[in-house]
Parts: C-alpha cells; structure tokens; sequence
C-alpha cells in the first residue's frame, strides 16, 4: 500500500520529470523532513521500476524521473490512481488536446477554471497553460466571445447564440461523427433530419435547462437519436422499458420532452413514450466521466482492456480519450438495458457486419472480458453499437495521419494542375499535396517533407527517401487503386496478433533467401569496397565509377557523372547522417549495379553532412531493373536501423555484408 505522502511525491516527480529536484526542495514542497523525503524515494525505488520508470538521482542535483516504458507507467500511475480520471490528463499534454479540454470545461460544461489548480491536474506549468489560454482568446474572437477573469478564475463571456455558434463550429465537426456519413444508412436518411439539426436541437434545450454535457455526450446522444428514427422508420421500438414513475419528476425527463417535440416537428412522426424515457436514461447518466465507485471501476476496466488490444493488436486505442470517454456513456445506458433485459436492435448491424467484420470481431472478442459485461449475453446488435466507436476512432486516426504528396509531371504546371485536380477528387480526405511541380522545378528541401511523390514521368531509374507511384496525367482507375491500396496498408494497423500470421515453411524460406542472395551477387559483389583508412569524398565516388565502368561503353564515366550531378541537381541524395546514395538523372549503363563503399572511419561530404560511412552509388540500366527497387528499398531500412550500421561497420568482407544486407531485404519483403 503507498502512502498518502507517497502518492503526493510520485505526483511531484511525475510533474518534474525533466527537471533534478534535491531532497530539499521535494521537502519543502511535501511539508516534510528531508530525511523522509530520501527514505519514501529508497521504498518507491523498487516500485517504479517494476512499472516502467525508474528514479535516477545525479550527486549535486538531486533526484528524477526518468520513463522508460511510457505506457506500463502510465497504467501504473491509473491502477495507482495517482492520475486523476476526472479529466482527460493522459491525452491532454499535446497543446490541440487541452485546448480542446479546456474549451469543453468552459464553454459545454460551463466552468470558471483556476489556472493553477488546472496547471497542476496537467502536469504542465502554469506560463504553458496561459499560452493555451491566449490561444483560446484568438479563436473567440471572430465570434465577438472573451475571456474574463475574476479573482483567480477565469470564464468566457458573450451572447448565448455567439458561444452556440463556436460550439457547432469547434466540437461536432470533426471526423469521429463525420464517418458516419459513409454509411449507407446516413447517406440514404439525411434527409429526414440532419446530424446539424440534431446537435443544435440537443445544445439548445440542454443549454437552456442547465444541463452540463461534453461534447462526447452529445455526440453519443446524436447518434442514439439517429439510430432511433431509423428503427421507427423500420418499424422496431424499444420495449419494456421499466423506469420509476418519479423519473417523470425529472429535469432530464423534462428536457427529453422538449427534444423529442422539436425532433418531431421536423421529421413528421411520433416518438413512443420509451423512445422518450430512453432518452432521459441518456440525460441522466450524464456525469463527467466520473460519478461514483461504479464508473471509477468501469473506467479502469476498460483503461486496461484499450491498452490490451493496443498491446495485441496495434491499434492505438488506449491513447484515444474521446473513445474511452464515448464508450463509458454508452455502456452505462446499455448496462441498464442488459439488466433489465430490454432488446435494441441496430438497423446498421447488416452493413457493420457486410463492411466492418474485422472490427465488430475485434470489438465483440476483447470487450466480452470487461467484467461489467461477462455475466450477460449480449447480442449482435448491441455489439455493434459498440463498434461504431471503434469505426469512428478508426476513422479519426486515418485522418489524423494524411499523407503529403508531391505531384510531379514533365511540362510543368499545367500538366500538374490536371493531375493534382484529379488525385484531390479522389483522395481529398486522405492526402494533402504539398506541392505541383514540373520534373525540373523539383526542389530538394520538399522531397524531406513528403509521405510519397506522384509522378506522370517515370522516376524508376531514380531513388528518393520515400515512394513515387507513376501514373498517367489522366489518373486512370488502375493508379487509384494501386495509391488505395498502399494508403490502406500505410494508415491502417496490423488488426491480428502476429500468431495469426501465416508461417513460412524453413525450406522455403532458405530457398528464398539463396534466391535474394544470387541477385545481390549479380548487383553487388564485384563493385564493393571496404575502405579501411582516411579518404576524401572525391576518391571514393571516383573509386565507386571506376568499379561500375567495367564491362561498359567507354564514355561511361564521363556520363555517368555528369548525370549524378543533374541527379544532385534535382534533389537530396543524401538520406541520413551516415547514408548517401548518388545516382544518375538517366539510366547509362548497360547493366543494373549498386557500387557499395563502406567507411568505417567515415568521410567529409559537406559542412552538414561530416561524417558518412556508407555510400550506394546506383547506376540503373537503360534496358530493365526488375531487382533495383528491392535493393534500394533495403537502403532505406538502412536508414533508421542503427544495430545493422553498426555491425556493417564490422565486417570483414563482402560475404559479411551480404549476409546483414540480405536481412534488410528480407524484412521488408
């Protein structure tokens, strides 16, 4: 068990994790003796470093935290409850995240926040919080809306319509509602009433009333009334809903009445009394995420459960809060439904099952372990409920991770223009071009601020840091798809865990392997060269053509090198610290080879690049390179794979490179 004073001074180190803070001074702060202080840091010492952290203290400065594994800290830091789960801490370090808390304190749930106090539950100072804060003043403004502050709290003010327009505006357009749109459901009955007129309905009398919601809860309220007008439209209606009769006393039952009116006058049906009732079960579990014992257990069962699936999965669910938070205001109206054996049925569970199987599994096998849930059978229907928040922060996340494109064609920007208006058309909500530009008006510094090129003219003969796709200027259905594809497998994580992969047989892999190993020969081997002693860039490029010239016309060297200089011309070829890869504009070779120089000591490129050890220069040939892009691909797993440089710098002969190279290919195979 940690104790009180214990618990204050992990929450200290936590809050000063990068910053030595001496003995002393964590006294002072605890209202505590230093000698305590040191004995409460040799108790917790074991204990953080079971759990991801561990307390390093340095002679002169003091003591820190330092995390070495972020997340089974921060599960430590929950099950400890040493985190506040009243508010969204976890995610709420990155500015966009507690603007965006802060937003929904003061304006949906209508808080005058203490800075201070505010700073502290964030773990952040409080000079960081005011430049939030100063932000937030910014983006009031064009809605006539200031801030206030009186005494130490601070509070917006304005026009109630003003503060209703940069709430529709800030919080329900964003891509975790929008998804839905894709459904059929929604495309085919958006005209009955739109997601806009439910949410100003829903903002208007529970403003009205006083009823404090975030905007995950009117989010959640959106999408249950969305549903329910669907269902009536079918035919289906909830049944047995057995509540108090004092819940027809309530504020909630009240405001339900009032919503279900206005939604009437605009759709042209009537809502049965238990659609009215299920809506108060709504308004009523409306707490800020943290109302009782009850939901504190529900919130750390499914803390634990999100890490579990990010764990196994690698989908990042346990970092996504409006999740979690979504998920708890759906569970706690859907517990009473299970208990009191009301059935839901999901006009969408057809089209979840038909387009979303791997989710509605995924969801139905991992949230079946919440203890909440196990003692009841739960059906289809309310399983795919469930998944449409998964689908949503599925959706928020491929968003969230556009991809910037730089589109490429032969003559300039018109050509550009066309092809940009084109890959726009089809994949507005996925990329973001950077920049059109002719195949000459490239410039090196976009190339390192680019996911993938587009390109109308063929690169092939050409190695950049990232992928280019060539396509026609007309973007015809084949170069769609081939882009679809690679997004889907970029912004997508891997759904199984890797037992469910498929196993390579040892014969067949060793087959394979030998295969890789005759092509890297063939490219390869008789163009290699380990340089043991101090050299200058010039020596080893002039080394590396004349290795490459063998068995070539001979004005091989003189064109070659002058089409690496276009090549330099064009665009970086310098892809780390410690890599550069030289190649020519346009193939000149015969033959396609890679002149590979390894220089353990490393040599002086340029002032920003001193220090090189590795150089690939790449001659394509004019004829075909059905085997350059595996290899250049290796190249760039090169890059960020540090063990591998390391043991390249090793080695005592091509057979020692080959065999680390071929590991490289194969891990990217």
């Amino acid at each position: 068990m940690i104790k009180h004073k214990q618990r204050e001074l992990i929450s200290l180190l936590v809050r000063s994790k990068n910053e030595y803070k001496s003995s002393q001074e964590l006294a002072t702060e605890l209202s505590l003796s230093d000698r305590t202080v040191r004995t409460y840091l040799k108790d917790l010492k074991t204990l953080i470093e079971r759990n991801g952290g561990n307390i390093v203290s340095k002679q002169g400065y003091g003591f820190q935290l330092e995390i070495l594994d972020r997340t089974a800290f921060n599960l430590f830091l929950i099950e400890h409850h040493l985190l506040d789960k009243n508010i969204e801490q976890s995610q709420c370090r990155e500015a966009s995240e507690r603007k965006h808390f802060i937003l929904n304190l003061l304006l949906l749930e209508s808080q005058k926040i203490d800075v201070e106090e505010l700073s502290e539950q964030l773990f952040i100072s409080s000079s960081q919080l005011n430049k939030d804060i100063a932000e937030i003043k910014s983006q009031l403004l064009a809605y006539e809306l200031t801030l206030k502050k009186k005494r130490s709290l601070i509070f917006i003010d304005g026009d109630e319509k003003a503060k209703r327009h940069f709430i529709m505006s800030y919080f329900f357009h964003d891509d975790s509602i929008n998804f839905l749109h894709h459904l059929s459901y929604f495309n085919q009955s958006c005209e009955t009433i739109s997601f806009d007129t439910l949410t100003i309905i829903i903002l208007d009398e529970c403003r009205e009333a006083n009823i404090k919601l975030s905007d995950v809860m009117i989010q959640n309220i959106v999408l249950h009334l969305s549903l329910s007008i669907k269902r009536l439209q079918s035919g289906l209606s909830i049944q047995n809903l057995d509540l108090p009769v004092s819940t027809n006393t309530t504020l909630e039952y009240q405001v339900a009445n009032k919503i279900i009116a206005r939604i009437e006058s605009v759709i042209g049906f009537h809502f049965p009394k238990e659609e009215q009732m299920y809506l108060t079960l709504h308004l009523m579990s409306k707490s800020n995420l943290i109302q009782n014992v009850a939901d504190d257990e529900l919130t750390l069962s499914l803390t634990n459960l999100l890490l579990k699936i990010q764990q196994e999965t690698g989908y990042p669910f346990w970092h996504d809060e409006q999740l979690k938070n979504g998920l708890i205001q759906h569970l706690k109206p859907m517990l009473v439904r299970l208990e009191q054996n009301i059935k839901l049925e999901n006009p969408l569970i057809d089209e979840i099952k038909d387009q979303y199987l791997d989710v509605f599994v995924l969801v139905k096998n991992y949230l079946s372990q919440l203890p909440n849930l196990n003692k009841y059978k739960v059906n289809d229907d309310e399983w795919g409920y469930l998944a449409l928040h998964f689908l949503a922060s599925l959706e928020k996340l491929k968003n969230e991770q556009k991809a910037k494109v730089l589109i490429i064609c032969a003559t300039g920007v018109g050509s550009a223009q066309l092809l940009k208006n084109r890959v726009e058309s089809e994949f507005d909500e996925r990329v973001k071009i950077v920049a059109t530009r002719g195949y000459y008006e490239i410039e090196p510094e976009m190339i390192n601020d680019i996911d993938f090129i587009i390109s109308s003219v063929d690169l092939s003969s050409k190695v950049f840091k990232v992928p280019v796709f060539h396509v026609s200027v007309f973007f015809c259905e084949e170069d769609v798809q081939i882009i679809r594809r690679y997004l889907s497998h970029r912004q997508m994580p891997n759904l199984f865990h890797k037992d469910f992969l498929p196993v390579i047989s040892e014969h067949k892999n060793q087959n394979h392997s030998n295969y890789i190993a005759q092509i890297f020969d063939d490219i390869a081997a008789d163009y290699f060269y380990l340089c043991r002693q101090k050299t200058t860039k010039q020596t080893v490029l002039d080394h590396l053509v004349e290795l490459l010239s063998v068995n070539e016309v001979k004005n091989f060297k003189q064109e070659i090198k002058k089409q690496m200089v276009k090549r330099m011309a064009i665009g970086e070829i310098l892809f780390s610290p410690t890599i550069v890869v030289p190649h020519p504009a346009i193939p000149v070779g015969k033959m396609a080879k890679i002149a590979i120089a390894v220089i353990p000591d490393g040599l002086f490129w340029d002032e920003d690049y001193q220090n090189v050890k590795f150089v690939f220069m790449i001659s394509p040939s004019i004829y075909q390179n059905s085997n350059l892009a595996m290899m250049t691909k290796a190249i760039v797993n090169l890059i960020d794979d540090l063990p591998t440089q390391q043991a390249m710098l090793e080695i005592s002969d091509f057979n020692q490179f080959k065999s680390l190279f071929i590991q490289l290919i194969e891990k990217g195979a």
